[in-house]
Formats: C-alpha cells, structure tokens, sequence
C-alpha cells in the first residue's frame, strides 16, 4: 500500500527520543525497568487516543455497537485489541472466515480517521482524505491479493480479515499501534505520519 501521508507530531517524536535517551543519561544505574515502562505508557496513551478518535468518527456516522448494516463491533483479543468492525452489507457472504494462510483478492479504499490533535499538534490530515485506493493500481479487478493472511499486510489488516469471509464488505477501523506506529521504516526514513488510526472500506472479492 502507498504511503501518502504529511503530518510529522513533533510531540510524539521529542517523547519517544526521551524513552531511547533514557538508559544512556542514567550511567550505571539499572534503570531498565523505568524505561520499558515509560514505553509501555506511551504506548498506552497512544492506544486510549486512537480509541476515543475511533469511537467519535463512529458517532459521526451515528453507527452504534450491535450486529447487523452499519453496526460495530470492537475487537479485544491480546492481538486485535482495539480493532473495529462495521458491516456495510447483507451478504452475499459465503464459505468460513478467512484464515491464516489464505489467499484473498480485497478491493478497498484506505481514508483518515481524523480529529488527531497530539501534543497540542493538529493532524493536517482530514477525515475522510483518502491516502490509497486499490481501483488506482492497474490491475483489472480492482484489488489486491494478500499472498498470505497472517504475512506482508500491516497487523489490522492480518487480524481484521480472520472476521470476513468471500463477498463481505466492511469497514476495518485499526489503532495505529497496528497500523504503522511511529511511521519510521526499518531503514530508518519516515514512511508514514506517526500514530495515525486509519479505516479501510474493504469488500473481499475471492478467498482461496
């Protein structure tokens, strides 16, 4: 998936270069402990803030938790927490849900949750901008194929689509903590704005 995205938070980058600092500034003390749990915090305020953005952009939308079109449910899982789904249709759903080691062709459209405003930094990303559309990628269906559910796809996506099966179209709403975190790639360059919760409009095409 392409990565188009502008805000920088100058307030999470400054707070997670103080938790690395942390062990270098303290000499000899053993202060491990301190900085795994000022991690963890971080970690948590961050995942407490992408639920109450998560929860307003559903209000918004006057879509409330129960089953059935536009309703959500929330995911809580030790490796899905914090995931949201929607149903934005009655079937045609067919066959079981998706697996770990599927291969499944997902048309969707990727958009902002919005309303962010970290450290006192406004998201310049508006609700609703979309930053990656499928229909754009050349090829005929539409779509993409996950290769493999479980690998290759961000953690929302890989959790998410073990609750959908062939002809579900859903909204998938995913914490940045399991979307692209920090948005810092593993060559170090910034690929993504940090801590951004993003929801995807998903329709899965085929499942084999």
């Amino acid at each position: 998936m392409k990565h188009l995205f502008k805000r920088f938070s100058l307030f999470r980058v400054a707070a997670l270069l103080l938790v690395l600092a942390v062990p270098a500034l303290s000499g000899c003390e053993d202060d491990t402990d301190d900085g795994t749990q000022t991690a963890a915090a971080l970690l948590e305020e961050s995942k407490a803030e992408d639920d109450a953005l998560i929860q307003g952009y559903l209000t918004r939308r006057g879509i409330t938790e129960g089953t059935g079109v536009n309703k959500y449910r929330r995911l809580s899982g030790e490796t899905n927490n914090g995931i949201y789904i929607v149903d934005l249709a009655d079937g045609p759903s067919t066959g079981a849900n998706i697996v770990k080691g599927n291969s499944v062709d997902v048309r969707y459209v990727g958009r902002y949750v919005g309303g962010s405003n970290i450290g006192g930094v406004a998201s310049t990303n508006k609700e609703d901008d979309i930053f990656d559309n499928s229909t754009e990628n050349g090829i005929p269906c539409g779509c993409i194929n996950v290769l493999r559910v479980g690998a290759g796809v961000i953690p929302g996506w890989s959790e998410g689509l073990l609750f959908m099966k062939k002809g579900d179209r859903k909204l998938l709403l995913i914490p940045s903590y399991l979307a692209y975190g920090s948005g810092i790639g593993s060559n170090g360059t910034r690929i993504f704005a940090p801590y951004e919760p993003l929801v995807f409009e998903m329709t899965i095409l085929d499942v084999k």
